[in-house]
C-alpha cells in the first residue's frame, strides 16, 4: 500500500506487506534512506563487532518503527522485512548489487564456475559489481536517484579493462541511456518485479583490453605470479624497480592473453569456500554484503550467530513498547 500526501500536508506514509508477515512494516519516505544504509558496510561491519547496532536502533526510533515491531522476532527475519521495503520503495545501489548477486551470480551462473568482486578499482575507478567465469563481465549501477555526468568517463576506464560492460538502471533512466551509451555497451533493466532484464546485450572487448592499464589493478604477489608463469623468471632487479620491469614485460602480451591471465588470478582474491558457505547461510538480503569478501572467519561465525539473535536484544530495546 502507498499513500501520498494530501491536501492538509500530512507526511506521506508508505507500507509494504510481506505475505508471511503479519505486521508489516511502516516508514515515512523521509526516512527511507537512512533505513536503506542499515544494509551498508560500515552499519554491518559495526553490527557484527559489537553485535548490537545503536545506528539501527535509533532510526527505527526516530522514524517510530520500534513501536510497532516483533522485538522477538529474528535479526534474520526483520532484516528480511526491511530489505523488502528498500527493494520496492528505495531502490538504492545496493539493491541492485544484491539483485545482481541473487539473479546473475546465483541465479544465472553459480559460485562453482564464477566469481565475484565488489567496488573494483580499476585506473582511477570502481566497478560496481565485476563477475569473473572464465571472462569478465562488469556492472555499472545506475539507480533512478544517478546521474549519468560521471559514466563517460566510467565506461572510458571499464571498456579498457574488461570483456563485457554492462550498465544496469531503472525503467524511469531506460530511454535516456540507450540514446547515450555505445552500441558495444549492454543495457539492464531492474525490473518493477524485481527481475533483470537484458535490454541489449554487450558486445565482446577483449581485444581492445589495454595490458597496461589493468597491470595497475593487480596486486604485487600477483602480477609477479603472472610474470613468471608467462616468461619463466621475475627479474632480478632492486626491489624499487620491480614494478617497472614487470609492467614492462606485461604490456608486450596481447590485449587477449593480459585479459585470460588477470581473470585467472582475480578468481583466486577472497575466500571462495569460505563464501560458498556463507552466502547461502545468510538472508537472500544480505548476500550482497557478504560478497563483498571483506569478512574473516571469525567475523562470518558472529554474523551467523547474530542473525539468530532477537531483534529486540540486538537494539538493545526492551520487548515492552510502552
Amino acid at each position: 500500500m502507498i499513500e501520498t500526501d494530501d491536501s492538509n500536508g500530512r507526511c506521506t506514509r508508505l507500507a509494504y506487506s510481506i505475505q508471511s508477515n503479519p505486521n508489516p512494516l511502516n516508514a515515512e519516505v523521509k526516512h527511507l534512506p537512512l533505513l536503506a544504509r542499515s544494509f551498508s558496510p560500515i552499519v554491518m561491519n559495526s553490527l557484527i563487532d559489537d553485535g548490537r547496532s545503536p545506528y539501527l536502533a535509533d532510526v527505527l526510533e526516530g522514524c517510530g518503527m520500534i513501536r510497532e515491531l516483533d522485538l522477538t522476532m529474528k535479526l534474520s527475519q526483520f532484516l528480511e522485512h526491511l530489505y523488502h521495503l528498500i527493494a520496492r520503495l528505495y531502490r538504492n545501489e545496493y539493491v541492485y548489487k544484491n539483485a545482481i548477486v541473487n539473479k546473475i551470480l546465483l541465479g544465472k551462473y553459480s559460485l562453482n564456475t564464477s566469481s565475484i568482486l565488489t567496488e573494483f578499482r580499476i585506473g582511477d575507478r570502481k566497478a560496481d559489481v565485476v563477475i569473473l567465469n572464465g571472462t569478465s563481465i562488469a556492472y555499472e549501477i545506475k539507480t533512478e536517484y544517478d546521474s549519468f555526468d560521471r559514466l563517460k568517463d566510467q565506461l572510458s576506464a571499464y571498456v579498457r579493462a574488461f570483456d563485457r560492460v554492462n550498465v544496469i538502471t531503472s525503467n524511469s533512466q531506460l530511454t535516456s541511456l540507450e540514446r547515450f551509451l555505445p552500441a558495444e555497451i549492454g543495457v539492464l533493466e531492474l525490473t518493477s518485479d524485481y527481475t533483470i532484464r537484458t535490454v541489449r546485450g554487450a558486445q565482446s572487448l577483449k581485444a581492445r583490453v589495454n595490458p597496461e592499464f589493468i597491470f595497475n589493478s593487480l596486486r604485487k604477489p600477483e602480477y609477479l605470479g603472472i610474470v613468471e608463469s608467462v616468461y619463466g623468471y621475475v627479474p632480478n632487479v632492486p626491489n624499487t624497480h620491480i614494478y617497472k620491469s614487470c609492467l614492462e614485460l606485461f604490456s608486450r602480451l596481447s590485449p587477449e592473453v593480459a585479459h585470460d591471465l588477470v581473470v585467472q588470478v582475480l578468481r583466486r582474491r577472497g575466500n571462495k569456500e569460505l563464501l560458498k558457505e556463507l552466502i547461502f547461510s545468510v538472508p537472500s538480503s544480505l548476500r550482497a554484503y557478504v560478497s563483498s569478501g571483506h569478512l574473516t572467519s571469525e567475523q562470518c561465525k558472529k554474523l551467523k550467530d547474530l542473525l539468530d539473535s532477537q531483534l529486540g536484544r540486538v537494539l538493545q530495546v526492551n520487548a515492552r513498547r510502552n
